[in-house]
């Protein structure tokens, strides 16, 4: 952590030593406390973060920029990594508040700095201080802010994490901002492309039931053309779909499902792709009830359960799925003869590994955990051994919001 001497702090750069002196009820402001402290209070509490001995250490060793701020949300100490992203000086920021250190372009707009303009009221990282005062507890927030001058001025999207630790009777704020610009440009960058690459395919689909509809001059062929669009339009929406339940952001849409509609589905589906080559697809004795749950996310589920397995039974082999009643929840499941190595089933939920190559492939199985746990509210688990082959199994409540 990198800190002024308490003699260097008595006369900041910015702002002023008139300015920090305003600390009575009376400095106006069109959003959050305006006072700062005083001088000596400053240097007062400046001595006092000096003296704990692991701070310094302690916050040069995160990657992350770091802020120590007084109950005033001026700045008494930095981390090294904030002054080397932002190549700036301690003596440029300390006793500034975070959008004048940072240069936030509405800083100089309210009548007392930063988190005093109108415009201070939609900012987060202002908002998570307060919360994190009025609350004693941390808050994240993100935080949107232009900084510099015209014409260079840059657009910041930061997260900003607030926590409240105390020395002595002084409260203090540790802020540690991550900047997710870069996140945040490849989230709205994604979404532009599923939905244009999306609309794309969707129109080479509908071309093609066109033409098997209306012009089948070789209706085998028109019948292949039909179901490869429908695969990348599928394949596709299983992309997207990952991406934003990586994220949290997929929503789901639970209604009432036929437990054996879905897996006949399934069955008819993937008869028709190249991984089932001469490969038996059948359906055991099962419970045939009807469950809430989101359909589609249970037929990715299921299907990624199902190509694997065709992909890992021998040529002619079987694959067998199945729907067991629970009482409150449904298992679902899918067999093959096959056995896994045990160093493949060490990591067979972990996201990118694969048995088979190229590299980059893996996903099915990871999909399965995420969809099925986080969004599905069940469970994804497996058994394999020499003697009874490998089952996969989804174990979801009949209805959302129910145990399973």
């Amino acid at each position: 952590m990198v800190a002024m001497d308490h003699a260097s702090a008595a006369n900041p750069a910015s702002p002023s030593a008139a300015e920090a002196s305003r600390c009575g009820p009376d400095v106006p402001t069109y959003y959050a406390p305006p006072a700062r402290d005083c001088e000596e209070e400053f240097c007062r509490k400046l001595r006092s973060i000096q003296s704990l001995p692991l701070l310094d250490a302690s916050f040069n060793a995160v990657a992350t920029m770091v802020m120590v701020l007084n109950a005033n949300r001026e700045i008494i100490a930095v981390n090294q990594n904030l002054l080397d992203v932002f190549r700036t000086a301690i003596s440029e920021v300390v006793r500034k508040r975070p959008g004048e250190a940072l240069g936030c372009i509405r800083a100089a707009g309210g009548p007392n700095g930063c988190g005093t303009s109108r415009h201070c009221a939609t900012c987060g990282a202002v908002n998570a201080i307060l919360e994190s005062q009025e609350q004693d507890r941390m808050v994240a927030r993100e935080c949107r802010i232009l900084v510099g001058e015209p014409p260079a001025i840059k657009a910041l999207e930061l997260m900003v994490t607030v926590t409240p630790f105390r020395v002595a009777d002084d409260a203090f704020f540790v802020a540690t901002i991550e900047d997710i610009s870069r996140a945040k440009r490849l989230a709205v960058l994604q979404r532009m492309f599923f939905h244009d690459v999306l609309n794309t395919a969707g129109c080479l689909q509908g071309y093609a039931q066109m033409l098997l509809d209306q012009h089948p001059g070789d209706p085998e062929i028109c019948r292949e053309i039909a179901e490869l669009a429908s695969q990348v339009v599928s394949s596709i929406e299983s992309q997207r779909d990952l991406t934003f339940a990586e994220s949290g952001e997929l929503p789901t849409r639970p209604a009432p499902v036929q437990t054996r509609s879905v897996l006949e589905e399934l069955r008819l589906q993937y008869l028709k792709q190249s991984a089932t080559q001469r490969r038996l697809i059948q359906l055991a004795p099962l419970w045939d009830g009807t469950i809430v749950t989101d359909r589609l996310l249970l037929l990715r589920v299921l299907g990624n359960m199902l190509k694997n397995a065709l992909e890992a039974a021998d040529v002619a082999g079987t694959v067998t799925m199945g729907c067991a009643d629970r009482g409150a929840a449904v298992v679902f499941s899918v067999h093959n003869a096959e056995v896994m190595p045990e160093e493949v089933q060490l990591q067979v939920f972990q996201r990118s590994f694969s048995t088979k190559e190229p590299s980059g492939r893996g996903i099915g199985t990871y999909s399965m955990k995420l969809f099925g746990e986080r969004y599905l509210g069940g469970k994804v688990d497996f058994r394999s051994t020499a003697a009874e082959g490998t089952t996969f199994t989804l174990t979801i409540p009949k209805r959302v919001g129910t145990g399973g």
